[in-house]
Formats: C-alpha cells, sequence, structure tokens
C-alpha cells in the first residue's frame, strides 16, 4: 500500500507528455509551438498559460533547455521585478545536472511550484485582482520591516564586531522574521522566523554555504485560498501594511495598552480591495451591499500562511494562534493525541492509555569534546501530564501583522520540537560498549614509589572507566501551562536537577538548578575557572546554543565538575 501511495503522489519525469500532463493536473491551457533554430534544428516550446500567467518551456528531444516566465496581465512593477528570479528557480526544477539522466529526472519540486503559481493565477480576475500584487504588496512590507530592524541591531552596542550573519539571524529569529521572494528553489513569499543552529554564525565561506543548504529554516509561506463562504476579511493589494517610517512617533492612548517587548510599530489598515462590476467572474468575488444601498464585490479570496515545517502546539496554543488570525480554530482531531503523541507517534499494535505515564527511551552515541570516543547516553523521556495537541500546518490571515504577533510562539514551540527531536529522536542507537571485567582481583608487593604510581595509574583508570560508563539522562516533559523539562543526570558524586521552560522566541529560562551555587562561586578566587562566572542563565544560554540535552549535559559535566 505505501508503494502504490507513493506512484499516485509522484508527478513524473520530465519529458514532453510529462509536462504536458502536468499541465492538464493544474487547470492550465497548453499549446506547443515548433522553431528552428539558425542551424537548421527544430525545437519544441510548450507555453502553459492561465488568467494572467505564462510558461513557456523550451525542450530538445525532451531534454528542457530553457524557461520564461512571465505574467502579461500584471502591470505592477513590485510583481515584475521578483519574475526572473522565479524562472530560474523552474528552470533548476526541470534542468538536468551532469551527474543526472534523462530517464531518471523527476519533476516532483517544479510540479509544486507550478501548483503555487496556478493557485493564484486561478483565483486572480484580470482587472481588479491580482494576487500575484497582493502576495508582492505584503513582501514590500514586510521587507521594509526586516531593513528597518537590522538597522537598529547593527546600532546596538551589545552587538558591536559581530558578523552579519548573526546579525541577520538576530532578526530573523527574535524579531518580525526575515522575508524572501523565490528562496531557497520554492517559489513565492515566504517569511523565515527560525533556524537551526541560529546561534552560531559559520566561519568561512564554504562553511556558510554547506549550512545554507544542509540547516533546516523554518518559515510562513504567504499564499491564497478561497473564502468558500466562510466570515473571514477578502484579501488586500497594497504595499503600504506598515509606514515609511515603521516605527510610532505620536501613538494614541489605545496604542500604549496594547502588549509590546519591543518598538511600538505604525501598522496601517489599507483599503478594501474592490472588484469592478463590469467582471462576469461570480466565483471569486462577494457582493456585500452598502448602506447607501449600492452593492460592491470584494474578491471571494483570503490569505493563508503555510508552516514549513508544520509545528506541534497544545490545544490551548492552537486556539491561541487562531484568535490572533481572527479565525475559529478547527476542531478537535478525532480521535484526539496528546502533544507528547504526536511527537513520538506510538507504535502501531500498541495501546496506551493517555491519562497514565508514558517512557520514550532512546540510546545515543554523543561526541564528547576532548574524549577519544563518544559516549553512549541512555535517555529517557517521562510524560505525566500529557495534554492534548494540533499539528498546525495553515493559518488564514488578513494583516501581515498577526503573523509577525505569532512569531514568538512558533519559535517557542519549534525549539522545544527540536531539543525533543535531538535528543529523543528515531534511529540514533549505537552498538553497545564493551563492558569491564570485574571479577579478577590480583594482589603484589609493591614499593612506595611504584604504590604512588598505581595510585596515579587508578585514578587515571577510574577517570577512563567513568567515561565509558553510559549516561543517564531522565527527562519530565510539560507542555502546560508553559513548555518546560526537568533534566536530571550524574554529575560530580551526585546528581544534577535542573528544571527550565522554553518561553517565547525560544528563550530558555532556568527555573532552578543545584549546579551553582552563589555561596560557593562568592567564595572562590577569581581564578576559579568558568565556573566562578557561571551564572543560571548562563546554563539556558548554551541549551540555546547546542540545541541537544545530551551535548549540553556533557558540557556541563566536563567544564563545571
Amino acid at each position: 500500500m505505501a508503494n502504490r501511495s507513493g506512484k499516485q503522489n509522484a508527478k513524473g519525469r520530465v519529458s514532453e507528455a510529462g509536462l504536458e500532463r502536468l499541465s492538464q493536473r493544474t487547470g492550465l491551457n497548453k499549446i506547443w509551438e515548433d522553431h528552428r533554430t539558425p542551424d537548421g534544428k527544430v525545437k519544441k516550446t510548450l507555453v502553459i498559460a492561465g488568467h494572467g500567467l505564462q510558461l513557456d518551456i523550451i525542450l530538445d528531444n525532451n531534454i528542457v533547455e530553457g524557461v520564461t516566465l512571465a505574467f502579461p496581465e500584471s502591470e505592477s512593477p513590485i510583481v515584475a521585478k521578483h519574475v526572473d528570479r522565479a524562472g530560474q528557480i523552474l528552470l533548476r526544477d526541470l534542468q538536468l545536472l551532469p551527474d543526472q539522466s534523462p530517464l531518471t529526472k523527476k519533476m516532483d519540486e517544479f510540479a509544486a511550484n507550478l501548483e503555487r503559481l496556478a493557485t493564484l493565477d486561478k483565483l486572480s480576475i484580470f482587472p481588479g485582482l491580482d494576487c500575484q500584487e497582493a502576495v508582492a504588496g505584503i513582501f514590500e512590507s514586510l521587507e521594509r520591516l526586516y531593513n528597518w530592524e537590522l538597522a537598529r541591531v547593527k546600532e546596538d552596542p551589545a552587538m558591536a564586531g559581530k558578523p552579519d550573519v548573526l546579525l541577520e539571524r538576530t532578526v530573523q529569529c527574535s524579531r518580525s522574521g526575515r522575508p524572501a521572494m523565490h528562496a531557497r528553489d520554492q517559489v513565492g513569499l515566504s517569511l523565515d522566523y527560525w533556524a537551526e543552529r541560529r546561534l552560531v554564525p559559520p566561519k568561512t565561506p564554504a562553511t556558510e554555504t554547506y549550512c545554507a543548504n544542509a540547516e533546516q529554516i523554518w518559515s510562513i509561506i504567504v499564499g491564497c485560498r478561497p473564502l468558500d463562504g466562510e466570515l473571514y476579511p477578502p484579501i488586500r493589494i497594497s504595499e503600504d501594511w506598515i509606514s515609511q517610517k515603521v516605527e510610532k512617533t505620536d501613538p494614541v492612548p489605545t496604542d500604549l495598552l496594547e502588549p509590546s517587548n519591543g518598538p511600538l510599530l505604525d501598522w496601517l489598515e489599507p483599503a478594501a480591495t474592490v472588484l469592478p462590476p463590469a467582471s462576469d467572474n461570480k466565483v471569486v468575488a462577494v457582493e456585500v451591499v452598502q448602506p447607501d444601498g449600492t452593492t460592491q464585490r470584494y474578491p471571494n479570496v483570503k490569505f493563508v500562511a503555510t508552516l514549513n515545517p508544520p509545528v506541534i502546539v497544545p490545544q490551548a496554543v492552537c486556539n491561541a494562534l487562531y484568535n490572533l488570525s481572527g479565525a475559529q480554530p478547527p476542531p478537535m482531531m478525532l480521535p484526539s493525541y496528546t502533544f507528547d503523541g504526536i511527537s513520538f507517534p506510538i507504535v502501531d499494535g500498541q495501546n496506551h492509555d493517555a491519562s497514565e505515564l508514558r517512557t520514550i527511551s532512546c540510546e545515543r552515541d554523543v561526541f564528547v569534546l576532548g574524549a577519544p570516543q563518544p559516549r553512549r547516553h541512555e535517555n529517557t523521556l517521562f510524560v505525566y501530564k500529557p495534554v492534548y495537541g494540533q499539528t498546525i500546518s495553515e493559518l488564514p490571515f488578513s494583516h501581515p501583522r498577526q503573523l509577525v504577533a505569532m512569531l514568538p510562539t512558533l519559535r517557542q514551540y519549534a525549539f522545544i520540537s527540536r531539543l525533543l527531536a535531538r535528543s529523543f529522536g528515531a534511529n540514533i542507537a549505537g552498538s553497545g560498549l564493551e563492558k569491564l571485567d570485574k571479577s579478577i582481583i590480583t594482589r603484589e608487593v609493591m614499593t612506595t614509589s611504584a604504590k604512588f604510581k598505581r595510585f596515579m595509574a587508578d585514578k587515571e583508570a577510574k577517570r577512563d572507566s567513568e567515561a565509558e560508563k553510559p549516561l543517564t539522562l531522565d527527562v519530565v516533559l510539560s507542555v502546560h501551562p508553559t513548555a518546560g523539562l526537568s533534566i536530571v543526570f550524574p554529575f560530580r558524586d551526585a546528581t544534577a536537577n535542573i528544571e527550565l521552560q522554553v518561553l517565547a522566541n525560544g528563550v530558555v529560562n532556568i527555573v532552578s538548578q543545584n549546579i551553582l551555587s552563589d555561596e560557593l562561586d562568592a567564595a572562590q578566587d577569581i581564578t576559579a575557572g568558568p565556573r566562578r562566572k557561571m551564572k543560571p542563565h548562563d546554563l539556558g544560554r548554551l541549551l540555546e546554543v547546542f540545541e541537544d540535552l545530551c551535548q549540553w549535559a556533557e558540557w556541563i559535566r566536563k567544564n563545571l565538575s
């Protein structure tokens, strides 16, 4: 069944027939044109067209040689300036790489990008409603906000001397996100808001290139969907969702009542987009009778935000995010799933009562700096109080400020999910370590000098033995009323107990810990090493850097013992 489903989802291979079938499935028109090159060779061009979309694909014997994208019905310069970049992405989707064969070149990525273009095209009405222009207008406002926030970060004395990539990541992962049009081989507007290893900037151009391709980015893809009778504000076309100054200089009393942890942004309310009465397309228009008795036609289209990747949140957080967008939250799934059940699905054939304790165990080989080999970790996750959860993959919105307001919460649960995945993910168990044979006892007669040497050797052997012994890491997960973890692992001759919370924007707050002692630190000499300077909030910052409970615990054991 799995293979059959995979075949149904596959979009086929790049060929003349495959591209023709794909254009038909997306509901676009197609026509073939032949043209002769100066050397007399005949090549084919597949023209795929919609209401305001035209895509010319040049092929030579089923091999794509060129792609040209155009929006002939659009008169907006903010749409035209992004067309070439989108066309380059479509060409890369179809073009053969040096190590690829025409028999194996698939067009799944091209199909996904063509579907995004086709969706906006089908919802557009010319003249009157250009969904490409509506999306590009949101980009203009979000880019204005991003550039303003980046300039403020560069002026911050605390960020002086930091590399540009870290400054950009700061805005992306702790401010209003980083917008991009047609980025990372995906056509459309994306708002990047979180990144893997966000606090560890690459130090060389080669590393930066590798990280750009290998490290995961969390983003919001902005698109459009039909309203279909839903009572929700329709899309508006505007470049001015936020003022040119970005920040409010003269806030009114009602502005001061709104919660804000930063500058007061000067969001604007663009005028409604009204369709011309002459349009015959009834499907994408909503007629509304005005107070004066006249009828105005509004787009039957709404903005949607697609989360890539989807984010797992508790049910209460899901409801709060929908409230931010001004939409009704979806009904709970039946059967209902818990937050931990979505994060770590229960194996088929196993029954588990959601009201009972659940444990998730795994083994990992963790790299330890300075150690000759990785250390085995035996990790156990305990869930005492499960709460219902939802996987959010798409949300409606009517104003980009709603997207910005969601980001702190999305970052919070993106980070907690990454911590859990890296510490308890699948397929990370390795082979076991050899056990020491402690059944053999030897007795020898030694001189004082020999005894001292044996003492030092035994001390070194004990240290090596401890290094080979698996480290047990026990973690208690809680996601209500906020995301939190309680971590226990061996430390010195006792046990480390750390309780933390993952707050908005993925900030780690250490609630309690028994590793650092203020009284002991105050009595220590200034040369006491890193432990002399460590504070509880530094432990939280370290976890934000490592993004891994196992590596974090190893650093604490190595540097604070």
